[in-house]
């Protein structure tokens, strides 16, 4: 879902690109890159959540 959104970020400054390049457009594309590429970041973050419950749940018992 990371990516999805990612790419149209991208899409988006690209297309509005047409009327002329500005600042703003260019870190909108560089953010949906961003996203592009970190969805394995997110991914690990998340899995270390989860083993942080997890670990909690099993120190309850």
């Amino acid at each position: 879902m990371i990516k999805l959104i990612g790419i149209f970020f991208m899409f988006l400054s690209w297309a509005a690109s047409s009327n002329g390049l500005s600042l703003s457009l260019a870190l909108w594309f560089l953010f949906g890159l961003f996203l592009v590429c970190s969805q394995g970041i997110f991914g690990h973050l998340l899995f270390v959540e989860r083993e942080k419950v997890r670990a909690q749940y099993r120190r309850r018992r």
